[in-house]
């Protein structure tokens, strides 16, 4: 045994070996905090995406759902015509962006449910964000009007509980 290692007695080895453990502890304790950090984080990890109905018995809308966790807090519903954004910030921007897709001169009735940033989105929450035609639209009506929102897509940019951003890609009626 080295010299410098023999001035230590039983004690001292006893009182190392119990710092080298605790310094393990710590570390494990560190590491479990934050992999339950991290499972916190996804348990409440909200997850919107849009679903497009195209059905002449059943209209044509996008529908805004909560497939995630967690609430999620809307912040932006972004509108795009040709991929060039729209602001909506009243009922006479939901009016020009129609009659930029040119779908007022085939529908005469468009529900729109304008949803304001801060808004929550409940888990498993559905939301009609834009029906465009319902069941008693002609199919030839219903096909014209589906061929014109080839050109519109909308995506939307939304926080979890913990402040964390998420934003969806744009999605479109294909």
């Amino acid at each position: 045994m080295p010299e410098s290692l023999k001035i230590f007695e039983a004690s001292d080895w006893i009182a190392l070996a119990s710092v080298v453990i605790a310094l393990l502890v710590l570390g494990l304790t560190i590491w479990q905090g934050l992999q339950t950090r991290k499972h916190n984080r996804l348990s409440a990890k909200p997850y919107v995406d849009f679903s497009w109905v195209n059905k002449p018995l059943q209209g044509l809308r996008c529908e805004l759902k909560n497939l995630g966790l967690g609430p999620a807090f809307i912040s932006h519903i972004k509108f795009f015509v040709d991929n060039n954004e729209v602001k909506i910030k009243n009922r006479e921007c939901y009016k020009s962006l129609f009659e930029t897709l040119e779908i007022n001169e085939v529908v005469t009735k468009i529900e729109v449910s304008h949803i304001e940033p801060h808004s929550a989105l409940s888990v498993g929450h559905s939301d009609n964000l834009i029906v465009f035609c319902d069941s008693s639209i002609s199919e030839d009506d219903h096909k014209l009007v589906a061929s014109k929102l080839r050109r519109f897509s909308v995506q939307v940019e939304y926080k979890c509980i913990y402040g964390i951003i998420y934003k969806t890609s744009k999605s479109g009626l294909l």
